[in-house]
């Protein structure tokens, strides 16, 4: 709100003073404000040389409430997106890709490092509407229990049962089309955060976004697709790694190759005459266990092995005639590792 000031003992000149539209009721009918800026036109005129009329100083009172107008809308607007969140995590696509890459648990024990703490704290418990996370929680290691304690709402979804490296569910699919079917369900629904590195969810983004609705992202960098950049498509996004705190280490697995060779040529010393045989799988918990390495690391190293043709495919038979594919050392391996073998039983 402005006052117009015209000072008649200084030539008629005027002054525009802002209000805010804070009023304080005093007796009578008297009412104060809170002035917040005083612009003077004396003093503009002043600077110039010249004197402002009355019609003048008018058009400037009116490009100032404009300006203040717009200031004031967007304000108000960008509160107003934020009153009525729904969050949706594709809990699946999170947990693997931070356990597997950082050896971090998205619930994590201490809430400036767990997920779902942050995001409560970021967003408040008020303007929240919605909070659900989708996965098969018969894979995923957590505390089902926990996670309802902090109002988070599990959507269990079906996954094909393979092993990490293959496997596939459905649990963007399911998210996306829960995320659309609440805008209708739900319309007040303000803003919705993503939480996910999954490039299918760029299309329900972009839907979102058409339908005037704000959207925050928060993703794992080194799990987003390199042919896209999905942070382009929300109104927000954020670095999972930065919001939880997240300890990034460098793994150098070239030098663990030959440490790497050793236990696989301890295994089979242990378990020649037993029906058990090496497996891909096995040998990576190996890895983890003995180098402290995170799943995406030891898969990594036993990738190197294969490369550099240290280890190859054998066939153990078992006592009923079946026969069983088994991680061996190739004769390079055999080699390589000789002189280190000869230096352990050198006294």
């Amino acid at each position: 709100m402005y006052r117009l000031l015209q000072s008649f003992g200084n030539g008629g000149n005027m002054s525009i003073e802002q209000a805010s539209s804070k009023e304080t009721k005093g007796k009578g009918t008297r009412v104060e404000m809170e002035a917040e800026e005083v612009v003077y036109v004396d003093d503009r005129a002043s600077q110039r040389g010249d004197s402002l009329d009355g019609p003048t100083a008018i058009n400037l009172l009116g490009d100032l409430i404009g300006k203040s107008t717009v200031n004031t809308f967007k304000a108000m607007h960008s509160k107003s997106k934020m009153d009525n969140v729904a969050i949706f995590v594709d809990y699946d696509n999170v947990y693997w890709s931070l356990t597997q890459n950082h050896s971090h648990h998205p619930n994590h024990l201490e809430p400036e490092k767990n997920l779902f703490d942050q995001l409560w704290n970021r967003y408040g418990k008020d303007k929240v509407r919605t909070f659900r996370a989708y996965a098969d929680f018969e894979k995923i290691k957590t505390d089902l229990t926990s996670l309802q304690k902090k109002r988070v709402q599990l959507r269990h979804v079906y996954s094909n049962g393979k092993d990490v490296d293959q496997r596939k569910n459905s649990s963007d699919i399911e998210l996306c089309i829960d995320a659309i079917e609440h805008t209708y369900k739900d319309p007040n629904t303000t803003c919705y955060v993503i939480v996910t590195a999954d490039s299918d969810m760029i299309p329900v983004i972009s839907r979102l976004v058409y339908k005037g609705i704000r959207v925050e992202l928060y993703y794992t960098s080194d799990s987003a697709p390199k042919h896209v950049d999905i942070t382009t498509y929300p109104h927000y996004s954020e670095d999972l790694l930065k919001l939880l705190n997240v300890d990034v280490k460098t793994y150098e697995v070239e030098g663990l190759i030959d440490k790497a060779l050793l236990i696989i040529n301890s295994w089979h010393a242990q378990f020649k005459e037993t029906e058990l045989y090496l497996g891909s799988k096995y040998l990576k918990k190996q890895f983890t266990m003995s180098f402290g390495l995170p799943t995406k690391q030891a898969s990594e190293l036993l990738e190197r092995l294969e490369i550099q043709n240290l280890i190859t495919t054998g066939t153990k038979y078992l006592s009923n005639g079946e026969a069983k594919k088994s991680i061996i050392l190739s004769q390079a391996g055999k080699v390589r590792i000789t002189p280190l073998l000869t230096a352990v039983q050198t006294p």
